[in-house]
């Protein structure tokens, strides 16, 4: 054959499967982590029932997963049936040590007890052309990761049950050398218990990683730079409506921004943004 068929529960005796999509496909319901280490593709939508691990993991560098337009579905209704907290790993999909993996589109990824896409110490990673909402932590989330593509996704209401833990639209976190670019995020965040939720977040020590041409609005935080990320470049990006009026007028004018700089004035480049509301050091941006 030249592929393994995954339809329905998957046997109880495998800690995981093997998965070679190109002709027959993931499909169905898993109750165990798929994991991949070839080309795989989605033949129809997924339910994910996995508990303590991902939906669907890369076991392999160079290789690709295509969502072909389906629907990969976790067990949380956000904010309930969420995990307690970010160590729990319940993702959608997880890269985790690989290089030269691309995750396509078009597809949804929804619903998770932790982030919808989670990438972790890979670098050379494409993520184009998913759409990721009601996730109950990031929609993607990118930790240790670098000169990876995240390009015309789109990232809807997450993190509405991260917490503490800084999360959102796409969430960088010691990750570099990377181009978030031409994505739209919408009405991702949370403002208890503290507004340090986003759109797109440079958390840690993330450096030098582009963030270019995206639409950014109704969130509670726009963009957010946290006090060590160094040398990023935010250009030619409409950054509007951060957080949304109501959220403004319940919570006071100052619970978000359109973009939020926590960092030193100097460390990191702004160029031809159309903003509004602008928080940090001087110069205002916007």
């Amino acid at each position: 054959m030249a592929g393994l068929l995954l339809l329905g529960t998957l046997a109880p005796t495998a800690p995981n499967a093997r998965a070679s999509g190109q002709v027959n496909g993931i499909a169905g319901t898993i109750e165990r982590t798929v994991t991949i280490f070839e080309d795989s593709q989605l033949s129809s939508d997924v339910r994910c029932m996995v508990t303590d691990g991902p939906c669907i993991a890369f076991g392999a560098s160079g290789i690709a997963l295509r969502l072909n337009g389906f629907t990969i579905s976790g067990p949380a209704d956000p904010p309930a049936i969420c995990a307690p907290n970010s160590a729990v790993p319940e993702d959608g999909i997880a890269v985790v040590g690989q290089s030269n993996v691309a995750i396509l589109g078009p597809g949804r990824v929804q619903t998770f007890r932790r982030h919808g896409v989670f990438l972790s110490q890979s670098e050379n990673v494409t993520v184009r052309q998913i759409t990721s909402g009601h996730n109950c932590f990031s929609g993607l989330q990118m930790s240790g990761v670098s000169y990876s593509d995240v390009e015309e996704n789109i990232s809807a209401g997450n993190a509405i049950a991260s917490g503490p833990s800084p999360c959102g639209g796409t969430c960088l976190t010691n990750s570099h050398n990377n181009r978030i670019r031409w994505n739209v995020y919408s009405g991702n965040g949370s403002v208890e218990p503290a507004n340090n939720d986003f759109g797109i977040g440079l958390v840690g020590s993330s450096s030098d990683n582009l963030i270019e041409e995206n639409i950014i609005g109704g969130n509670t935080n726009g963009v957010l730079l946290q006090a060590n990320a160094r040398g990023n470049l935010i250009r030619r990006n409409t950054i509007v409506g951060n957080p949304p009026a109501q959220v403004s007028a319940t919570f006071g004018a100052a619970v978000g921004a359109d973009i939020m700089n926590l960092a030193p004035a100097s460390a990191n480049t702004f160029e031809d943004n159309v903003c509004f509301t602008y928080a940090g050091e001087p110069p205002d941006p916007c």
